[in-house]
């Protein structure tokens, strides 16, 4: 947990001094203006940002890094006002510049912030509470619910989520990488990815028990398969696929989106799992993290002092994957 506070506490300290750089951007270099201005003819809109961005988002996101630090029990409260407040204008910007096609930049550059912001104060307020043991049941039950997960995050985080970025990158006028066989390889590339990921739901769900969702997630130990190589292989092969996705659609927002997502696991729920993982299962768990990356794989499976197989887990010591 104090890896995610200090990350949190950097994230909104930077997020203060954003607000507060784009106002003084907007002052003193007046043709920034017409990169944000939400009307074809008047900067009212725009201009009227002033009084929530510096007496709300501003000081309350730098108020919440300092909270955040000194580990204050008001730190939650000051997150949810800046959070809120950012909430709220993205949606506004979001909602004008739909009605008058212009602003789309800084809707963009909004997003992002709303998200990150969102999602720390998320994980700061729920903790470890976030995960919980899958409840006792069949293998074949688990089996369907892990793939119902798969089609539903996959639809959402693959498919929709890409598109709507597809649509920012017109209105921004960013164009497109584009070469002779690009689906194809992009396709492909998709596909080759996929593999750990699925395997990796598999072996969950078959030893562990339980599915990839943090509310219904394994209740063993899972060093077994692709695991025996990498401490995080979904966390690679999605990181993956967004990156193949990026490629088939040639968008570099889309790029930008899948290493997005790379740094929010990896500063966000990173920490959270693997202190839910230490205290459910200790020395075999610490054992594990020292010989096992977390994102690069290794070239040799992990194994088990006193076993002959290389890819087996502590609930099923002689049992191949």
């Amino acid at each position: 947990m104090e890896k995610l506070r200090k990350a949190a506490a950097a994230y909104y300290f930077i997020q203060s001094l954003a607000v507060i750089g784009w106002w003084v951007l907007l002052m003193t270099y007046t043709e920034s203006r017409t990169w944000f201005a939400l009307e074809s003819r008047s900067l009212t809109t725009l201009w009227a940002f002033w009084l929530p961005d510096l007496l709300l988002i501003g000081p309350f996101s730098l108020v919440a890094a300092v909270l955040i630090r000194r580990k204050s029990n008001f730190a939650t409260q000051a997150m949810w006002l800046a959070t809120g407040g950012i909430t709220y204008a993205t949606l506004y910007t979001l909602a004008v510049v739909m009605i008058t096609d212009h602003g789309w930049l800084g809707a963009v550059l909004m997003l992002p912030a709303t998200l990150w912001s969102g999602v720390f104060a998320v994980a700061l307020t729920v903790g470890g509470e976030m995960f919980r043991e899958a409840k006792p049941a069949s293998t074949s039950f688990i089996y369907v619910k892990t793939g119902s997960q798969i089609v539903v995050v996959w639809s959402i985080i693959l498919i929709v989520f890409p598109f709507v970025i597809t649509i920012f990158e017109d209105k921004l006028g960013i164009g497109r990488l584009s070469f002779p066989g690009q689906k194809i390889v992009g396709a492909a590339l998709f596909t080759l990815v996929s593999i750990p990921g699925v395997w990796s739901a598999i072996v969950m769900s078959r030893v562990g028990k339980g599915t990839p969702l943090p509310l219904d997630h394994a209740k063993e130990l899972v060093i077994a398969g692709p695991y025996s190589y990498v401490r995080n292989p979904m966390a690679v092969s999605g990181i993956g696929q967004g990156l193949a996705v990026a490629l088939f659609l040639g968008s570099p927002l889309v790029a930008i989106y899948a290493l997005m997502g790379s740094a929010i696991w990896q500063f966000i729920f990173r920490p959270l799992e693997e202190e839910d993982l230490d205290s459910r299962f200790g020395k075999p768990y610490s054992r594990y993290r020292e010989h096992v990356r977390c994102w690069i794989p290794s070239p040799a499976a992990y194994q088990i002092d006193g076993t002959a197989d290389s890819s087996n887990s502590e609930a099923v010591p002689s049992g191949m994957m």
